[in-house]
């Protein structure tokens, strides 16, 4: 799996780096095909926002959240992509019984 973060108009911390990149990790947790992860994270105008873009054979999953913070704008958009790969493993698994 391939992970980039971008930071737009601004810097991160390293801690903040790592975050990203953990959670991005933590993607593999609900589907072992992610091909890459793309984390873009921006600060606009006093609000911080994390875009994930998780690419998987067949899908192109997006999440987008702005928060007061990187740490949870980060995590409320790894949230978004976790739940929506859940989903997607359950129709699969759910397609394969039938």
């Amino acid at each position: 799996m391939d992970i980039h973060v971008t930071t737009r108009h601004c810097t991160l911390t390293d801690l903040e780096h790592q975050s990203a990149v953990h959670m991005a990790e933590h993607f593999g947790k609900y589907n072992s095909e992610i091909v890459r992860v793309d984390a873009i994270i921006e600060d606009s105008s006093h609000t911080m926002s994390c875009e994930f873009t998780v690419k998987i054979p067949g899908h192109l999953i997006v999440s987008k959240e702005s928060a007061s913070d990187f740490g949870k704008a980060i995590h409320d958009a790894g949230q978004k992509i976790s739940h929506q790969l859940m989903k997607i493993h359950e129709k699969h698994v759910k397609d394969r019984g039938r």
